[in-house]
This record gives C-alpha cells, structure tokens and sequence, in this order.
C-alpha cells in the first residue's frame, strides 16, 4: 500500500504531488475502505466463460452487429491487480457486460473489446499499463485501478493521454478534488485543473469522506438496537486510512462514549488491545482494518472476547474469507457496497446469478462496479449517437464528459439511479450520494452460519438498511456470558 517515492519520475502534464499530499493530511489514500481485498445477469444464460487470456474473445463477429457503429469496436481497458479477488472480480465484470452487450447487438451496433492491463497492486504498475492500454492497445476508455496511491500516480497519464477512465476499486478523494473547478489546493485555477483532469470519473466506491459519514449515521441509527454505549475504533494505521479515520474519530464522541482510539499496524499479538478493550468495557471494536484484519478476526474469535467485532474489514468483503480463517469469521461485520444475498437494484441478484454462472464464484464488489461502469459508457455512446448525430466513429472524450457529467444512468446492480458531481461540485465526477436512508448503500453485511442457504459454508447477510436487510444481526455467544 505504499506510495511511490515522490522522486519517481512524471510524464508531462504531471499532478503536483506535493499539493496532493498535503490534502486531506493524507499520504496515498486507500482504494475503498469499503473496498480494498487481500489475496485471496440481467440476461441469465449468456455464454461468456472466463478464460486465462487477458483480452476477452467475441463469440460473435462485428460484422454481424448492425446500427450507427456498426463496422466500429469500443475498446475497454481494464486496470486490475490480478493476484487479487478484488482485481479478477473487476476483470471478470467487465467482461460479463461486454459479453451482455454484444449479445444485445453491442453498442449501437459497435462490438466491444476488454483488454486487461495486470497492475499487481503497485502504483508504478498501474500508471505503466494504462500507458500501455491506451497507446499501444488503442482502449477508448479505461476503468478499474486499486489503491489510492496507484490512482494519484495514475492521474498525470489519464490526463496527458485525454482518454477517459472510470475508476472501480479506490475510494481516495484527492482526484475528485483535483477534477472539481472550485479546486483551490493546487498552484493552478479550478477552471485550469478542470480541463486537464476532467477525464477521471469515478463510478464507485464512494469516497473515503462519505465512507466515515455512513460509519457514522450506521452507529447513530443501530447502536440503540445493537446495545452499543461504548465504542473501540481501532484503525489501521497506513496514511491511507487517515481521512477516513480522522473524519470518523471527530464526530463519533457525539455519538456514544470512545474510550479508546488506536491506530495500529504490524500487529503479531492482539492480546493488549483486546484486553483494554474489556478493561474499559467496550461494546464493540469499530475496525477499519485491511493488511492485518486476518489475525485481528482469528484472535478475536479463538480467545472469545467479550465485544463485537466489525467495522470496515477488507478481507471479510471476500467471499474466500470463511474459508481462509477456518468459520472465524462468523458474527463479524462490515460495510460494503453489495453482497451475494443483497438486492440493492432489480438487476443485483440476477447479475450475481449470471456471473456465478459464468465463472463459478460469486462477485466482489468491484466487480458489480465495473458492471456498472461499462453499462455507463455504452448508455453514454447510445445518447451521443441519439443527440449529436455521431455515426460511423466511437464518440470521444469531447462529447462524452458533457453527457456523463449531465446524465442519470440505469442498469446499475447497485442503485436504481446514478449520477456523478458536477464539475463545480467539491469532490467532481464522483458517485453522488447524500446517506444511508436516503440511497439504500452502502450495506452491512455479517457473516453468518445460515443453513437454509448453505451447510458448508457461511453467508454474507446484510442486517442494514431495512431495504437491503437479509437476516437480523447475531451477537456472538460467548459475548456477555462467562467466555
């Protein structure tokens, strides 16, 4: 999760990193509490199977696919660290749209192409493949990347190579500010940011900001049902998870008591944590956890210790994870954007079904946002070919930022409507999203041993909100009793 050294050399056009990191009070901020991993269809019965090939085949020729484009093929690269569930996840949801759309005649008529560029979650990786994707692999659009410090170091290539992407799997506000035209941290104008980072948009998760401000309204609308009076928050302590912590940390007292406040990091031993925790009589250890949270989830629950457990815990958004930690996983919760058992959207469970179907696993988040994204781009192409005209040519940047930053988009698995900020908006071409009561998400999710869904194995119930509500909460049974 470290960032590049600010000595590392930058193409022309470059962000001024240092402004960068002095937002926020932020080093490399992370790629989605709500959404980093560790290592580990609304058309049901379309015939995409994942292969090991990092550009996915057409099963049908573009010369079969008739409308405005046709003749014409969308290229989409996709920037994911392969070694991850999160990266294959985005990898294989883009897919799985491309396939959807092809079947459907493509994009008005246009075939559509994914070409994957392997990021192996390092910063310098990332911004050396969407060169590579855009300039030697021709991709119009590219979407995905993973950590926040790969996105910052990513942005002067997204801005000097004019090619819009659409990012899947950070949550780092910075590029949001950089892109927005009330812009004031950097040394030049909004309106002179705007124009050479408008082509980052973000399409999920929401950013680092609004994660904290969802912990915070979960807490505030729960903890009388949960019992919860006295809250541990134990973050781990990488500058990325700074915002998200420091926003939190803020307003939490206001909420219920904090007796402890920990940043931690390269923990063998959870013992002296968890044993202050009981000493002060916490209810429940607020996680924000992603390179330790393993050893962190095994400790808890093979000592039995007398609080809760859950928060923002990266590896528990993995559906591998029950099986890595053994069940120990089980009563432990985390914010998320979508599970397997959810059903945000009309198109979420038959989107998991497909791309189970397809590929023989469930779907980690990212991949239901890269869905999305490329469910974005062709409704985006579809309404420049409709109001300009456009034929015979894939649409640019020129014409499409106009009408992403202008237009409300369907077919989404994870909200029924969306739209990104305006450009004078504080954080520009991000999600927009108000609150928990008012969109449905994010989700929280508890792992649970639910035999009417499967006896081999736990599920990732959502308890909140009502409307994404899949099982009630469980509270552990050694938790108040004797251990």
């Amino acid at each position: 999760m470290a960032d590049a050294s600010e000595n590392d050399q930058r193409e022309e056009g470059r962000v001024d990193r240092r402004s960068l990191l002095k937002y926020g009070s932020s080093g490399a901020v992370a790629a989605g509490l709500a959404g980093c991993q560790s290592p580990q269809n609304p058309y049901p019965g379309s015939d995409l199977r994942a292969d090991s090939n990092e550009e996915a085949e057409s099963d049908s020729s573009s010369s079969e696919l008739e409308g405005p484009l046709s003749g014409e093929t969308v290229r989409l690269g996709i920037l994911a660290p392969l070694d991850l569930p999160l990266g294959r996840s985005m990898r294989d949801g883009a897919r799985l749209a491309a396939q959807q759309l092809r079947n459907e005649g493509g994009i008005e008529g246009a075939d559509i192409e994914v070409v994957v560029g392997d990021t192996k979650a390092e910063p310098g990786e990332a911004a050396s493949e969407h060169k590579r994707l855009v300039n030697q692999e021709n991709c119009d659009i590219t979407m995905g990347i993973f950590l926040g410090s790969a996105l910052v170091q990513t942005l002067p290539s997204i801005a000097a190579l004019e090619t819009i992407h659409i990012t899947t799997a950070s949550a780092d506000p910075r590029p949001g500010r950089v892109v927005s035209k009330t812009n004031t941290f950097t040394s030049k104008t909004g309106e002179e940011e705007y124009e050479r980072f408008k082509y980052h948009f973000r399409a999920g998760p929401i950013n680092l900001f609004d994660l904290a401000d969802a912990m915070l309204e979960f807490v505030e609308n729960k903890k009388d049902d949960l019992g919860w009076e006295r809250i541990a928050v134990l973050t781990e302590n990488p500058q990325e998870f700074t915002p998200y912590h420091e926003r939190l940390v803020a307003s939490l007292d206001e909420i219920v008591d904090v007796p402890i406040v920990q940043r931690v990091g390269g923990v063998a031993d959870w013992s002296p944590f968890y044993n202050e925790i009981e000493d002060e009589d916490c209810d429940v250890a607020l996680v924000g956890l992603a390179l330790i949270g393993t050893s962190a989830v095994n400790q808890w629950a093979n000592q039995r210790r007398d609080f809760e457990f859950g928060g923002i815990h990266v590896p528990s958004q993995s559906y591998s994870f029950w099986g890595s930690t053994d069940g120990n996983t089980q009563y432990v919760f985390t914010m998320n954007a979508m599970t397997p058992q959810t059903s945000n959207t009309d198109l979420t469970q038959p989107f998991v079904e497909a791309y189970n179907e397809e590929f023989d696993r469930v779907p980690i988040y990212s991949g239901a946002i890269t869905y999305d994204a490329v469910n974005i781009v062709q409704q985006s192409i579809s309404r420049a070919v409709e109001n300009e005209g456009i034929e015979g040519e894939i649409p640019g940047p020129e014409t499409l930022i106009p009408i992403m930053e202008e237009g409300t988009f369907g077919g989404s698995t994870i909200l029924d409507e969306f739209q990104f900020t305006p450009p004078d908006a504080k954080y520009a071409h991000e999600p927009q999203w108000t609150s928990i009561e008012e969109t449905g998400v994010p989700v929280f999710q508890q792992w649970q041993f639910d035999p009417e869904v499967t006896d081999e194995y736990g599920t990732m119930h959502s308890f909140y909100p009502e409307e994404n509500k899949t099982a009630d909460y469980s509270v552990p049974e050694w938790v108040g009793g004797d251990g």
